[in-house]
């Protein structure tokens, strides 16, 4: 058993070992698997893990007891590529994606495999080296040298290593798969899209096809007519992609969709968010939140490519579920939600603790307000002054941080919020996070953030965790507060 959990990650280090160079061998990798992941019809994510590039900007070696511990880890490897990324991605057959069920995720038993690839210098030493530290047996069929381990399997090329998992624990990939997946690095052609995702440096990347996704939800919901139909047709060839990043002074994740002509037509949201922004109220907040969306939008993507589903949708609901379900039906989205949502929380240290006063605005429909009456009557009791102009309903409770007595002072980092759609933050400098009794080592990085921010602009999303040092590699200084506390 134990033989059998070490095995991938072991290999996946001794694969580097040879791999001392760069150059022609990871470029190339590169290109075959750009081609592998455009030629098999059935690749539901892919992606990149650049580790070598994240321990070179963890600045690890400068700090003692961080690089006692990673050179431990590395000593019994030798050389090893650090310009090398590990290349994956997901296959799964038809006969995974129809047994999809979203209602209950354990269900989900995918049939298909999870591949790893890496550029080497050196095959007959890799293989050598395998055989000794990891004790396998290589075959040798259709002119490729491979390895099994369990449901494990592992291919030698003459510039790169393959190493494919089955999905399934009992299964084996059989010589026909191995010689398929080979055919496709060699022999396949890469996209215009994949090429253009395949470059990102980011420390990690990974993404997803929408329209496989989409399809396989359907599937599972049983639904399929006309207007599902063209919607899984307009979804081909649309991806999100998410990078993950340590950079100067931030931790930077994106996630944007790679849209189809035929998708990217739709726009959910407004220009910005500055209207929302501006009457939020007055005084700094700890955190806020403004979100403009575009409902008349919402609405036409739901008539082109949902109508037809609502009646198979309305089978699946109770009673109480159908009238209100019928009524957005017939009144449309908007009886739930104008799209204008906007709130600010204000901690202002006088012992409230995790307790803030908030200011918010929401766009509600009619049927919205229906439903909040009681709340807001409650609301009222516990000292929120409701206002309702032009069916956006106003809230604040106090008058020092009321709308209309100024506005927002944001922290340094935030100044642009309302310049987006959908955008926030939190001042981390603000929350009273000695209220938690967090660990020490967690305190000390905490102490070394300003704030948290996040935005929507076009198709891309965009989150990042700002350092108050904005010269040094963010992972650099967590790795520096590790340190410190070890000494």
């Amino acid at each position: 058993m134990l033989r059998k959990i070490y095995f991938l990650p072991t290999l996946l280090l001794l694969m580097h070992s040879c791999s001392t160079e760069q150059t022609s061998n990871e470029v190339n990798l590169k290109s075959k698997f750009s081609n592998f992941v455009s030629t098999r019809e059935n690749i539901i994510a892919f992606g990149q893990v650049n580790m070598f590039q994240v321990l070179e900007k963890s600045e690890y070696k400068q700090n003692l007891f961080v690089s006692a511990l990673i050179d431990q880890f590395l000593r019994d490897v030798k050389a090893l590529n650090e310009d090398s990324p590990i290349y994956f991605a997901i296959e799964a057959n038809e006969q995974s994606i129809n047994e999809f069920n979203p209602y209950d995720i354990s269900n989900l038993k995918l049939n298909g495999c999870a591949y790893a690839f890496i550029a080497i210098k050196n095959k007959s030493e890799i293989k050598s080296q395998l055989e000794k530290e990891v004790r396998v047996r290589f075959k040798y069929a259709d002119g490729i040298d491979y390895a099994q381990e369990n449901n494990e399997t592992f291919a030698l090329f003459d510039d790169y290593i393959m190493v494919m998992v089955d999905l399934n624990d009992r299964n084996q990939v059989g010589i026909e798969q191995l010689k398929s997946a080979s055919k496709s690095m060699n022999e396949g052609k890469s996209n215009e899209v994949i090429n253009k995702l395949m470059a990102s440096k980011s420390d990690f990347m990974l993404t997803y096809d929408m329209g496989k996704s989409v399809s396989s939800v359907l599937k599972g919901l049983n639904i399929s007519n006309n207007e599902t139909k063209l919607l899984e047709s307009d979804l081909k060839g649309c991806f999100n992609t998410t990078n993950f990043n340590f950079e100067n002074g931030k931790i930077v994740l994106t996630s944007e969709n790679i849209l189809s002509p035929a998708m990217s037509k739709w726009r959910i949201t407004k220009s910005d968010s500055k209207e929302i922004a501006s009457t939020l109220g007055a005084g700094s907040p700890t955190a806020a939140l403004a979100m403009n969306l575009d409902v008349d939008q919402i609405q036409k993507i739901l008539d082109t490519y949902l109508q037809s589903s609502m009646s198979e949708i309305a089978n699946k609901l109770s009673a109480s579920e159908l009238v209100e379900f019928n009524r957005i039906k017939a009144e449309g989205f908007s009886t739930v939600f104008s799209g204008r949502f906007g709130i600010a929380s204000f901690l202002n240290g006088d012992g409230y603790g995790f307790v803030p006063k908030v200011n918010f605005q929401l766009g509600a429909g009619a049927m919205l307000m229906e439903k909040l009456k009681k709340y807001l009557k409650k609301a009222k009791t516990q000292g929120y002054t409701l206002e309702n102009k032009g069916n956006i309903l106003f809230g604040y409770k106090g008058a020092k941080n009321a709308p209309g007595k100024g506005s927002l002072t944001l922290p340094a980092g935030a100044e642009d919020f309302g310049n987006y759609p959908i955008n926030g933050f939190v001042d981390i400098q603000k929350l009273p996070m000695n209220e938690l009794n967090l660990p020490e080592q967690a305190m000390k990085i905490i102490a070394k953030l300003s704030i948290v921010k996040f935005k929507v602009e076009g198709d891309k999303f965009t989150l990042e965790i700002q350092f108050k040092d904005k010269s040094q590699n963010a992972l650099a200084q967590m790795m520096n507060s590790v340190s410190e506390l070890s000494l």
